[in-house]
C-alpha cells in the first residue's frame, strides 16, 4: 500500500500483464502437474521466505499449500493456515460489505459519503457535495495516488486523517480518471459502518468473517499475539529476506488491515464466485455482488490479443484475459505481498500470499495457474519473463541513481550553520516534521520516526525513509537569510513554525 514518500501504487507486478497467444493443439491434462516444483522455483527465484498458494475450482479448495519458511532461518514451515497481511485485497472486503448494506436498504450506492460522514470535507467544495459511495470505492475522487503519508507510521485517527484530507488539492479532474486513492475506501468503510449503526471493523467482523467461517483473520495486526500460525514480514530490498516488524495500519483498515490465510481466503473467493452465497445461505445479493466488478472507471488500454480492457470496479480490478471476464485485486504493505484472482465463468479462483517484499511473484504464479486450468499449461514462461523485469528495473533504478550523481553539484556546502535549520516545519494537511541535529549532521524527524540526513549539495539534503525509500529535502532561505521552511519531495511544503529558533 506504501511504496515512496506520499505516493503508493498498486504493487508494480501486479499491473503486469503477461501474455501470450495461446498454443494451438493443446490438451488440458491435469492442471497441478508439476506445479509445486514451478511455485518452489518462483519463490527460490525471487529469495522469498515463505509464501502460500490456493486455488479454488467449482466451490472447492483444490489446492492449498505453503513453501518457504514463516520467518527466514527459524525452520518453521509455512502452511495453508499461515496467517500474513492481506493489504489492500481488503477493498473487496469493504465494497463487500457496503453491498450488503445497500441490500438491507440502510445504504445506496449513490449516497453522498457526506450523508453518512457530515464533517467529511474535500478541498473542492463541488466535489464535497458530489462525491458518492461509488466514487470513493472506485478511486476516481480526482485525489489521485497521495496522501498516504497521513496515515503511515502515523498516530492519527481516522477520523482525524478525514479531517486533514480537505488540505489535499485534487490532482485531476473529479470522475475523469482513476487515481488509486487509500483514504477515499476508508471513507467508505467509516460511512458503511455509520449506516450499519456500529464500527466498520465490527461490520466485517459479523457480516463477513463469521458467516464465512473465516476464524482466523483479523482487522488488526494487535488481534495476532493470541495465534500461533502467523508469518513474518520480511524486507528484500537488500536481495536477501531480512525479518522485519508488522505494520500497524489499523487508521486506514477498510482499504487494507485484514489478515487471514489461504482457508479463510478460500471461503471468501467461493462466496464471490457462487454469485453470493456460502454454505447454501445467501450472504449478499447477486446483482449488488455485480455491481461491484462492474467497471466504473476506466485504468487505459492494454492493446494486446487476449486482454482488451482493464478497469476499475469497486474494491476489485475489472479486466478480460483470454476471453473470461477476470476481478482481482492485489495488495502490499511491509514485508507483506498478496494476489487474488476470479474468474466467474470458470469457477476458478486462485490466492497467493508471500510474506517478503519486493518482487513480482504473485503475478508470476497466478498466470501460471491461470493458463493451466483455460488452455492447458502456460504459454510461455513467465518466471523469466518476470525475472528480467526485475532486472530491468533495477537497472533503471541505478540509472536513475548515477544520473542524479552526475547532476549533483560538488564542493558545496549548506547555505547556514546546521543549527540554523533545526526547528519545527508544519503542514495543514501532514502536520509537523522536525529537523533535528545528530552529532555533526542533520536528521528528520516525522511522528515516532527519526532518519539521519546527509548534505547532497547547495541547502538539499538526503537520506532513507522507511525500507529503503529516498528522502529529499529542499531548504528555503528567505531574503533575511533565515530558513522559511522545506520542501519534502512526494510530500509536501512545510514552513517553519514561528516558535522555532
Amino acid at each position: 500500500m506504501f511504496a515512496s514518500l506520499g505516493r503508493r501504487a498498486l504493487s508494480a507486478g501486479a499491473l503486469l500483464l503477461f501474455v501470450a497467444s495461446p498454443a494451438s493443439g493443446q490438451k488440458k491434462g491435469d492442471p497441478l502437474a508439476g506445479l509445486d516444483a514451478s511455485i518452489e522455483k518462483v519463490r527460490e527465484s525471487f529469495h522469498i521466505a515463505g509464501l502460500a498458494v490456493g486455488i479454488v475450482r467449482n466451490d472447492s479448495l483444490i489446492y492449498a499449500k505453503g513453501f518457504g519458511e514463516k520467518e527466514i532461518g527459524k525452520g518453521d514451515r509455512v502452511t495453508p493456515t499461515t496467517v500474513f497481511a492481506i493489504g489492500s485485497n481488503t477493498k473487496s472486503f469493504t465494497a463487500t460489505a457496503a453491498a450488503m448494506l445497500v441490500d438491507d436498504g440502510k445504504l445506496r450506492w449513490d449516497d453522498k459519503v457526506t450523508r453518512w460522514l457530515p464533517g467529511f470535507q474535500l478541498y473542492d467544495p463541488y466535489v464535497t457535495r458530489e462525491l458518492t459511495m461509488r466514487d470513493v470505492l472506485s478511486h476516481r475522487s480526482g485525489l489521485g495516488r497521495r496522501g498516504d503519508a497521513l496515515w503511515y507510521g502515523t498516530s492519527y485517527s481516522r477520523r482525524e486523517i478525514l479531517r486533514r484530507i480537505r488540505f489535499l488539492p485534487p490532482n485531476a479532474g473529479f470522475r475523469t480518471e482513476m487515481g488509486y486513492q487509500n483514504v477515499m475506501v476508508m471513507a467508505a468503510g467509516e460511512a458503511s459502518g455509520e449506516a450499519a449503526g456500529m464500527s466498520y471493523d465490527d461490520l466485517v467482523r459479523a457480516r463477513i468473517f463469521k458467516p464465512l467461517g473465516m476464524t482466523s483473520s483479523s482487522m488488526s495486526v494487535t488481534e495476532l499475539g493470541a495465534q500461533g500460525d502467523v508469518s513474518t514480514p520480511h524486507d528484500l530490498s537488500g536481495g536477501t529476506p531480512v525479518a522485519i516488524p508488522w505494520r500497524n495500519i489499523d487508521n486506514i483498515a477498510p482499504a487494507g488491515s485484514i489478515n487471514s490465510n489461504i482457508v479463510d481466503m478460500s471461503h471468501y473467493v467461493r462466496m464471490q464466485l457462487a454469485g453470493g452465497t456460502f454454505g447454501g445461505t445467501r450472504l449478499v445479493s447477486a446483482a449488488n455482488l455485480d455491481v461491484t466488478k462492474t467497471p466504473h472507471i476506466s485504468m487505459g488500454g492494454v492493446g494486446d490479443s487476449l486482454t482488451h480492457f482493464v478497469a476499475y470496479g469497486l474494491g476489485w480490478v475489472v479486466q478480460d484475459y483470454r476471453g473470461r471476464r477476470v476481478a482481482w485485486h492485489n495488495g502490499g504493505i511491509d514485508g507483506m505481498l498478496s494476489e487474488m484472482w476470479t474468474v466467474p465463468e470458470e469457477r476458478l479462483g486462485v490466492i497467493v500470499l508471500t510474506n517478503s517484499s519486493p518482487h513480482v511473484a504473485g503475478p508470476t504464479i497466478v498466470r501460471d495457474i491461470l493458463d493451466r486450468f483455460l488452455i492447458g499449461k502456460p504459454a510461455k514462461d513467465y518466471l523469466a519473463e518476470s525475472v528480467t523485469l526485475m532486472q530491468r528495473m533495477s537497472l533503471g533504478a541505478a540509472a536513475q541513481a548515477k544520473a542524479a550523481e552526475a547532476a549533483r553539484l560538488k564542493d558545496t556546502r549548506p547555505s547556514l550553520p546546521l543549527d540554523r535549520y533545526v526547528g519545527t516545519y508544519t503542514d495543514s494537511l501532514y502536520g509537523d516534521v522536525g529537523i533535528v541535529k545528530q552529532g555533526d549532521a542533520l536528521a528528520f524527524t516525522w511522528q515516532s520516526m527519526t532518519q539521519p540526513l546527509t548534505h547532497w549539495h547547495l541547502d538539499q539534503f538526503r537520506g532513507k525513509f522507511v525500507l529503503g525509500q529516498d528522502l529529499q529535502l529542499n531548504f528555503r532561505i528567505d531574503g533575511a537569510g533565515k530558513v522559511a521552511g522545506v520542501d519534502v519531495e512526494g510530500l509536501g511544503t512545510f514552513n517553519r513554525k514561528r516558535s522555532s529558533p
